[in-house]
């Protein structure tokens, strides 16, 4: 009998190859705290992520463009493409021959929550991941509006991360699948909590460049509150780890039964 695609298939991080990739870039203090609380718990360790930050491309690639994969180390590669194509670089020339057991990408300045999954693009990558058949785990923290994320909150999230991977991989992630993972400023209780995606909708914001009437700077704001009962945003506002499955399937499966079953 062939697996199906929602099996559960644990992961071994002591045997794993896993690879590393993010959006903020490859210098980001995000990528190096998660570089170094996983390097010491994974079998093999490869990073390949973007050259210079590119907050907010989701999944976008840079088809027909070239791009330039540059050695920074041992498994290491900075790309001067978008995230995805620091996944796709990997997965297709320097880890062709021997592709990762998980992707992890991150861990992101800011929460990817409710519309934040469609833009980002640290959840891009892992969806990226998922499209090709690789178990793949987006990591986010959280920060006060305005404000970089606190040595506090970096400190925080890597002393739980340990203990969060471990979890999740022995529960076991989806073939071709991923789940989102959204930190707090402070973590009230270490268990990851699993929930959905919650409704927070657009939080994009352009402003006016000073003193130039037809330049514009497109901002990240902090939206009307969603719904809080189950959901990531709700994870957050109480100190939790949020854990929320997700899916490359776009399908409105609701709409799609109502239709048949009005027919």
């Amino acid at each position: 009998m062939n697996p199906s695609p929602l099996d559960l298939v644990p992961i071994d991080l002591t045997k794993a190859r896993v690879l590393i990739s993010n959006d903020d870039g490859i210098e980001a203090r995000g990528l190096q705290v998660l570089e170094e609380v996983v390097r010491p718990l994974v079998g093999e360790l490869w990073i390949s992520a973007p050259a210079e930050g590119h907050s907010g491309a989701s999944a976008m690639v840079s088809l027909r463009r070239e791009i330039a994969i540059e050695p920074r180390g041992e498994h290491r590669f900075a790309v001067t493409g978008r995230p995805a194509d620091s996944l796709l670089a990997a997965l297709r020339i320097t880890m062709a021959d021997a592709p990762p057991d998980l992707v992890l990408s991150g861990i992101n300045h800011g929460v990817n929550i409710g519309g934040d999954l469609i833009y980002s693009g640290t959840v891009g990558v892992a969806v990226a991941a998922a499209l090709n058949g690789i178990p793949a785990i987006a990591l986010s923290a959280d920060h006060p509006e305005g404000q970089p994320v606190s040595d506090a909150t970096w400190g925080d999230v890597a002393s739980h991360l340990p203990a969060v991977l471990n979890a999740l991989c022995r529960r076991g992630l989806r073939r071709g699948g991923a789940l989102g993972v959204n930190f707090p400023v402070a973590v009230a209780d270490p268990a990851p909590l699993f929930v959905r995606q919650g409704t927070s909708g657009d939080t994009m914001v352009y402003r006016p460049v000073p003193g130039d009437g037809n330049r514009y700077i497109l901002h990240h704001e902090g939206g009307a509150p969603g719904d809080l009962d189950g959901t990531d945003l709700g994870a957050i506002s109480t100190g939790r780890i949020g854990v929320t499955p997700l899916t490359i399937d776009r399908t409105d499966h609701a709409l799609l039964r109502r239709i048949a079953e009005a027919n």
